[in-house]
């Protein structure tokens, strides 16, 4: 339970509709801190809708989390050293099932998550000198009765859209990215990166509930 929790908690970080207003802050430690203020809020008002359907933790991840998720720059670094053997349609086809497979996955970890036990510290909030284009955003997981869990966030700044990105999380010193970079490698080199896509999409479109259980590396 532990480790979902911790994967429930990392999803308000990782992966907004046109009409929403996106949250605005040349901090990216202030800016992490209010869209995990209103993430958490949006699930706590909307848990009646949650309870009797489930799959309505995609919509709020979409919604809420997206925007600030450098999904393509991750879905880059996933692919890593497969990106030169990709035609850019096969590339373009990994990055969307990609993202939806990451949108699918956090949905899954929030049935773990339960607002009135978990909270998230900001560790030392820094101030961004304008030079500054990658930082690591310090958080800690605390529930009562439990040793707090370190989460390191690693956030770009995205020049194009204007904002800070996360695109990597580190969880008691161990990298998402670096874990899903091997396990999605490994069914590259088996299957091939059409099957790969495939899987993912296969995986993303499955229905939550809300007794799943989230793999996640150990």
């Amino acid at each position: 339970m532990k480790t979902l929790v911790i994967w429930a908690i990392s999803a308000l970080m990782l992966v907004a509709p046109a009409s929403a207003e996106l949250i605005k802050d040349d901090n990216p430690y202030r800016l992490l801190e209010k869209v995990a203020e209103q993430t958490f809020q949006r699930i706590a008002n909307e848990r009646d809708m949650i309870n009797e359907n489930p799959d309505h933790l995609k919509v709020i991840v979409e919604d809420e989390l997206m925007p600030y998720v450098d999904n393509i720059f991750a879905s880059k670094k996933v692919l890593g050293r497969y990106f030169k053997d990709t035609s850019n349609e096969q590339r373009q086809a990994f990055y969307q099932a990609f993202t939806d497979y990451i949108v699918a996955t956090y949905a899954r970890a929030f049935t773990q998550y339960d607002e009135s036990k978990h909270e998230v510290e900001f560790v030392n909030p820094k101030n961004v000198s304008p030079s500054d284009r990658d930082v690591t955003v310090e958080t800690r997981v605390v529930e009562n009765g439990r040793d707090p869990i370190r989460l390191n966030f690693r956030v770009r700044y995205d020049a194009d859209s204007e904002i800070w990105k996360a695109y990597d999380l580190v969880v008691e010193g161990v990298s998402l990215l670096s874990s899903k970079q091997s396990e999605i490698n490994a069914v590259i080199r088996s299957r091939g990166i059409d099957n790969t896509i495939e899987l993912l999409n296969n995986k993303a479109q499955q229905p939550i509930r809300l007794d799943d259980e989230v793999d996640v590396p150990a």
